[in-house]
């Protein structure tokens, strides 16, 4: 079975986005933040293309999430290799504050793929949110992390042959699934200090 892939968010380098959003595109979270989020296709042009890196990390990871995924080419062609063409890779070079050369190329991941295929009844460890729309109260079951069994269950026949998605039920930096064979490669290219947590799904 999959994995659900998320990371310690207090471990990750810290990045500083070169100002890149205009005006008329509209609102960031709109435009960019949400649709990503909810593993839609956004344009090009919404991504930053670079960036200051803030302080000193012993490694940058081949994949970290800062509000979105990055990750080096090493990782983009793991993920083009099982699902070719389905999601977005955006170019992010990745500087140094103090000489301001490029450290690094790296590239923001547009995850494109939204599955509802937790299993609410046979999760562990799921919290329900109560969510007011106007008059509307609409409650929603979403995974929570933070202690117990973490036993995630997923519906087999809504992913089958998928290999890297996003859920609505899912919380956490990243938000991320990813099927056995992704959870291995990205493993193998794994750097120290990485710190992606895999939780693993029945």
């Amino acid at each position: 079975m999959p994995y659900f892939m998320t990371m310690n968010s207090t471990r990750q380098p810290i990045i500083q986005r070169d100002d890149f959003w205009n005006d008329s595109w509209g609102d960031i979270v709109d435009k960019l933040v949400v649709p990503v989020d909810r593993g839609q296709k956004v344009g090009a042009k919404y991504f930053p293309l670079s960036g200051l890196l803030e302080e000193k990390v012993k490694v940058i990871p081949n994949k970290f999430s800062i509000e979105f995924w990055y990750c080096t080419e090493l990782i983009k062609n793991a993920i083009e290799q099982l699902e070719p063409g389905r999601h977005g890779f955006h170019p992010f070079s990745l500087r140094n504050p103090y000489e301001d050369n490029e450290i690094t190329q790296l590239y923001i991941i547009n995850i494109v793929g939204w599955i509802d295929a937790i299993d609410v009844e046979r999760s562990d460890n799921l919290v329900t949110r109560i969510i007011p729309s106007g008059k509307k109260i609409t409650r929603v079951s979403t995974l929570h992390l933070s202690k117990g069994k973490r036993e995630i269950a997923l519906h087999d026949d809504m992913i089958t042959g998928r290999h890297l998605w996003v859920s609505p039920k899912a919380d956490g930096p990243g938000k991320a699934f990813v099927s056995d064979e992704l959870h291995d490669k990205i493993k193998q290219c794994e750097k120290p200090h990485s710190h992606l947590d895999f939780y693993r799904t029945k």
